[in-house]
């Protein structure tokens, strides 16, 4: 069962992992959005990055649009220190998704599209 049955739909900016995770040694590639939500919304934490804490949404299909790029992927000597890079992500992530060049304005209005 879905418990973001509420979330769907919905138009989220996102901090986006793409590839295989050298910290955990993985060998296939894989796409991890980070769902940010607004502000103001309920599953926002209030700590220093804001970070979104709804369950999952495993079976769902979901619309991806990136617009930048961080960093590259890095091995991570601990937990710790990959959850700060992550925290990082997230409050770069958020600034570049609310840039207004053209690039962001075209994704958003694709995103918000039933194409």
């Amino acid at each position: 069962t879905n418990n973001n049955a509420s979330e769907l739909g919905r138009i989220h900016k996102a901090a986006i992992s793409i590839g295989y995770n050298p910290t955990y040694n993985n060998t296939v590639k894989t796409i991890e959005p980070h769902l940010i939500a607004s502000r103001k919304h309920p599953c926002r934490h209030s700590s220093k990055c804001g970070e979104t804490l709804f369950g999952d949404f495993y079976g769902e299909k979901i619309r991806v649009s990136v617009v930048g790029y961080l960093r590259p992927e890095l091995p991570f000597e601990g937990l710790e220190k990959l959850i700060e890079a992550i925290k990082g992500d997230i409050v770069q992530s958020e600034m570049l998704g609310e840039g207004e060049d053209e690039l962001v304005r075209m994704e958003k209005a694709w995103v918000e599209s039933e194409d």
